[in-house]
């Protein structure tokens, strides 16, 4: 198992660590986190490095992400929640997409079934129509170490953000954008989740450890892992909540994804013909 690059911080913090997706430690519990009322009260710290992430670029990158996830076609700095579905209609996993240039995408696992979301992306990648590949000129690139994701999650998190800001203004719902915090050059977006209190913030690696422990120098800032916001991601999703967390497979009905919002209206993206109505 490699460490993260957050592991030691972790350790200081008395949390429980396990392998994560894509073989990095990643905590498993705190030991004196009030998880509820990070969510509710305050604004819950989340180290999403070990659930895994993809870079996706190249020329057929749109044609290839409007095919393999169902949720609608981003505008380059918009973020949007997603499903991503095997051909039979299961879920393989539910994800956060944003487009970050025009021909550049990236993608986070949410549900820690990056395994699977990843070897079917790269599997889609690879589609063969007629003897020639379906997207000719897409590549997929693991990108958890290109910058790390920290999420801010609770009614403290926009005052906390705002706190390392000088002159601009937090990114509206859905879009992201770069900013300066504390002069560290970082991507933050705010997730259509949570009443405009959910960001992500993207941190070069070599600043990581400088900004987690920043915010945790907040008193309303309380660190939680994955695990938890697995468990608040299904209180946010109701439609959704009754999935078991598993690596097995998982069926999802049309009207639960539309309910959830994570399906666009037209019906043109791998795994619709096998969604069933209920």
């Amino acid at each position: 198992m490699d460490n993260s690059l957050l592991h030691d911080e972790h350790v200081l913090l008395g949390a429980m660590t396990d392998e994560g997706v894509d073989g990095r430690s990643m905590p498993t519990s705190y030991p004196t986190s009030d998880v509820q009322a990070a969510f509710a009260e305050g604004a819950a710290l989340v180290d999403l490095t070990g659930l895994g992430s993809r870079l996706i670029s190249g020329a057929s990158s749109e044609s290839f992400v409007s095919a393999a996830f169902t949720c609608r076609n981003l505008s380059v700095g918009e973020v949007a929640l997603t499903a991503v579905l095997t051909g039979d209609g299961a879920l393989a996993s539910i994800a956060l997409l944003a487009r970050t240039g025009d021909r550049e995408y990236a993608c986070w696992d949410l549900l820690g079934r990056g395994d699977i979301l990843f070897a079917w992306l790269g599997f889609v990648a690879g589609v063969e129509q007629g003897g020639e590949r379906a997207f000719p000129e897409v590549a997929l690139e693991d990108a958890s170490e290109a910058l790390v994701p920290l999420l801010l999650w609770g009614p403290q998190a926009p005052a906390v953000l705002a706190d390392y800001l000088r002159e601009q203004e937090l990114p509206e719902v859905g879009r992201i954008d770069g900013y300066a915090l504390d002069d560290i050059g970082c991507l933050v977006a705010s997730l259509p989740m949570g009443a405009g209190n959910c960001f992500l913030v993207l941190v070069p690696p070599r600043y990581a450890r400088v900004l987690w422990r920043s915010f945790l120098s907040f008193s309303v800032v309380t660190p939680v892992a994955p695990a938890d916001l697995l468990n608040h991601l299904a209180e946010v999703l109701p439609h959704l909540a009754g999935l078991p967390m598993s690596m097995g497979k998982l069926t999802v009905t049309k009207d639960e994804l539309a309910k959830a919002g994570l399906m666009r209206d037209t019906l043109d993206f791998v795994g619709a013909r096998g969604l069933t109505e209920g």
